[in-house]
């Protein structure tokens, strides 16, 4: 079961990175490269928080220290996003780079996030553009969806795991200099 990070104090700083799984091959003899799209792309996610008491620092320690041993779920900031009203909804069908689904699309715009639930897993995915009730999406796919999977949108989240295979905080340091962590997706 995957480790919960709870909700960071505003004002904290975050960055999203999409790692391509594409290579590029170049013709021996010269000529134009080519790049060959390959399944497999995954986001990670860099969180800086701003300094904190040690009350609120001390929880997400905990939550950080556990995920040395297991995957974390950690919330998608993205400003300039309003997710207030956002339902979420479920598949109708997909595959590749698009989808069809039950519910309303009021609210969602080309940019913002979304976790699609499978089997229990979150796959962390972005819109890329949206009418009515099918989207594009990138990176593609990463499982064959049967419909009634679950699209997050009201708050996506990305699983995986912490960089790294140690952590450490002072958490009177978290007062002056806040917490980082960065997490990869696993699937």
């Amino acid at each position: 079961m995957a480790i919960a990070i709870p909700t960071f104090p505003v004002g904290s700083s975050t960055t999203i990175s999409l790692k391509s799984s594409a290579i590029d091959q170049n013709p021996y003899l010269g000529g134009p490269t080519q790049r060959v799209a390959r399944l497999g792309d995954k986001w990670s996610y860099s969180v800086d928080m701003r300094p904190m008491r040690s009350s609120q620092a001390r929880p997400l320690i905990a939550r950080l220290l556990q995920g040395l041993s297991a995957k974390v779920l950690v919330p998608i900031i993205l400003s300039g996003i309003d997710l207030r009203g956002q339902t979420d909804v479920a598949v109708t069908s997909g595959a590749g780079k698009t989808l069809t689904f039950t519910g309303s699309p009021t609210g969602k715009v080309e940019g913002q996030f979304f976790s699609l639930v499978s089997n229990g897993v979150r796959y962390l995915h972005q819109i890329t553009t949206i009418s009515g009730n099918t989207i594009s999406f990138q990176p593609s796919l990463k499982v064959a969806l049967k419909g009634g999977e679950v699209l997050e949108f009201a708050a996506p989240m990305i699983e995986g795991f912490l960089e790294g295979s140690e952590q450490s905080f002072t958490v009177g340091m978290a007062e002056n200099l806040g917490l980082s962590f960065k997490v990869s997706e696993s699937q």
